[in-house]
């Protein structure tokens, strides 16, 4: 089953909501189009908060983001959003189950 990393954060300015969402559409497509062993990923904001953000990331497993954050491309890929926002810490999290319709039919996975 899948690994998720959540890495939260905060805007500096308000007024770069709009350039930091653009970078991070822009940094996310070059990362799942060319990073081996990621699904997705994705940019959630507080409904409440302004400047409060999630980058929520699928990843095949622990071991491939961990790879991909030690290599020297890492920074390189994502350094351009540091210029709009601040890191605030990172959760990794593993699918203990999940359960999804398939054909009208709902379907549960369990991790061992």
């Amino acid at each position: 089953m899948a690994t998720y990393v959540l890495v939260f954060g905060r805007l500096h300015r308000l007024e770069d909501q709009a350039a930091f969402e653009a970078t991070f559409e822009r940094v996310s497509s070059t990362v799942v189009n060319n990073v081996q062993g990621i699904i997705r990923d994705e940019l959630i904001h507080d409904s409440k908060d302004p400047y409060s953000y999630i980058m929520l990331s699928e990843w095949e497993s622990e071991d491939a983001w961990a790879t991909w954050q030690r290599a020297p491309i890492h920074e390189e890929q994502v350094g351009g959003m540091q210029q709009y926002w601040r890191g605030q810490g990172v959760k990794i999290y593993n699918t203990a189950f999940c359960v999804e319709k398939a054909d009208g039919a709902q379907e549960t996975s369990r991790v061992a």
